[in-house]
């Protein structure tokens, strides 16, 4: 199996991409369109502070003069207008962007002299994010400017933007790809973003409210807390006409609650860090709880066995992996990150026979349309046999004396791993184990209900609704 050379900082040098259909070619240019076609629109908001297009672009501008060329630098800013300036001024000089949430003992200076000094070339590293870390230590992802555009100008061939579309999202914009889902594709749209502080559902809802937010970004975790909420009024959520779900948790009576409740259909999107950002995006034509989507125009899936490497069947599960599309006005246009930071054994397995190796199983089916089935990483091998535990997770959650759940493998002597569910019982629900068992009876083998069931308030979650903090001594005697 081979892939790209890898450097001695784990990064690869992909062959130039092909130019894009539309829009400018760097987030260095990203500005200018919107200051000479529509300069006096609403670009952004922040609370009471609004900037129109050109007077963002010429702030951005301002501030990159101040900025010394080649660096890599973290800014500790929480979701802000400030934080959105800073990092397009940084793409403007040329200037690296570090980003972090709260990073543990990150070491700046490193990051900034391990890799080539940054540039306006589009193809030379400018962002440094990282993985979720959920289960392992974080990877420290590498992006181009190219790389990270290309998912906002996709976005207007996908769903061309509406007259006064306003983008917002309660995510934390430290996290590169809500940098890029939210505001940088709100530009490249010629939208206005809206910065969104509140992570509650009262408080977003309020925010919705209070700027006519018309397209939410959101992840499933936070659709279920707007949908539960008794204080939440439709009403203060009537602007939307798009909401947008990623990041992980998500199940279709969530989405049926949200639709019932409020009058917009949340539509599930799959991404991965090093992509950038979504992939895979459900259609609105399939039905409520489908749980498929199709490729976007920007990106080939291929199901790959995750020994061999070659193309499973229609229907068989195997690797998501990855590559350019291969025609269409975006064929080529697709490289993916530069690699893993450091790490060049990762940005090898990463990059394998023409493909980007996702580490998340799933399938296709005759329609062409993909389903994510779970991670590679988390199946569970219970005495010789698979065990996959999102499909048990999915089961549980379907009942409706449970709000939330999680699945995992624990070790044991015999089996080598059991089935741990951790559970949370939805409010005023009683929970019957007998129940779920003859319900998870109906949908696989016996083997599928959990060896140990374990009650919690809550299942820890981090912003983008993955789990994370379930040891295995939760389980184990």
């Amino acid at each position: 199996m081979t892939g790209p050379p890898v450097g001695p900082h784990g990064l690869v040098a992909h062959p130039r991409p092909a130019a894009f259909p539309l829009g400018p070619s760097s987030l260095a240019e990203l500005l200018d369109t919107g200051s000479q076609d529509h300069p006096d629109r609403l670009a952004l908001i922040d609370d009471d502070q609004t900037w129109t297009y050109r007077e963002l672009h010429d702030e951005v501008l301002e501030r990159a003069t101040e900025l010394a060329r080649g660096d890599f630098s973290y800014w500790p800013l929480e979701s802000s207008a400030e934080l959105i300036i800073s990092v397009l001024a940084g793409f403007r000089s040329g200037h690296g962007w570090i980003a972090a949430r709260a990073p543990q003992n990150l070491d700046t200076s490193a990051l900034a002299t391990s890799v080539s000094a940054p540039s306006i070339d589009p193809q030379d590293p400018a962002v440094v994010a990282f993985t979720s870390g959920t289960t392992g230590e974080p990877k420290r992802v590498v992006h181009s400017q190219h790389s990270l555009l290309l998912p906002c100008l996709v976005s207007i061939a996908v769903d061309p933007p509406q007259p006064g579309e306003r983008i917002g999202t309660p995510l934390d914009l430290r996290i590169a790809n809500v940098m890029v889902l939210g505001p940088l594709s709100a530009f490249a749209r010629g939208s206005t973003y809206v910065v969104m502080r509140r992570r509650y559902a009262t408080g977003i809802s309020q925010d919705i409210a209070a700027h006519g937010v018309t397209r939410l970004l959101a992840v499933p975790t936070l659709a279920y807390d707007l949908a539960a909420s008794s204080e939440v009024d439709p009403e203060q959520l009537q602007t939307l006409d798009r909401v947008i779900l990623g990041g992980s948790g998500g199940d279709p009576d969530t989405q049926q609650r949200f639709f019932d409740r409020f009058g917009v259909r949340p539509t599930l999107s799959y991404g991965l860090s090093e992509a950038p950002t979504g992939v895979v995006r459900e259609s609105l034509a399939d039905p409520i709880g489908s749980r498929k989507g199709h490729p976007l125009p920007h990106v080939e899936v291929v199901i790959a066995d995750p020994e061999t490497g070659s193309e499973r069947p229609i229907g068989e599960v195997g690797e998501v992996c990855l590559r350019s599309a291969s025609a269409g006005p975006w064929a080529g246009t697709w490289t993916g990150t530069l690699g893993y930071l450091g790490q060049p054994e990762l940005t090898e397995r990463l990059f394998r026979d023409g493909l980007l190796h996702t580490g998340d199983m799933g399938a296709t089916d005759s329609e062409g349309r993909i389903s994510i089935t779970g991670r590679l990483s988390q199946l569970i091998i219970r005495g010789g046999q698979n065990v996959d535990p999102e499909s048990i997770r999915r089961a549980l959650v379907l009942d409706p004396t449970v709000a939330d759940a999680h699945v995992v493998g624990y070790p044991d002597d015999r089996l080598g791993q059991r089935i741990g569910a951790a559970v949370v019982v939805a409010d005023g629900a009683e929970f019957d184990p007998d129940a779920i068992q003859a319900r998870l009876a109906e949908n696989g083998p016996e083997v599928s209900f959990p060896d140990r069931l374990v009650l919690l308030e809550e299942i820890p979650r981090n912003q983008m609704g993955k789990v994370a903090g379930l040891p295995d001594e939760l389980f184990t005697d």
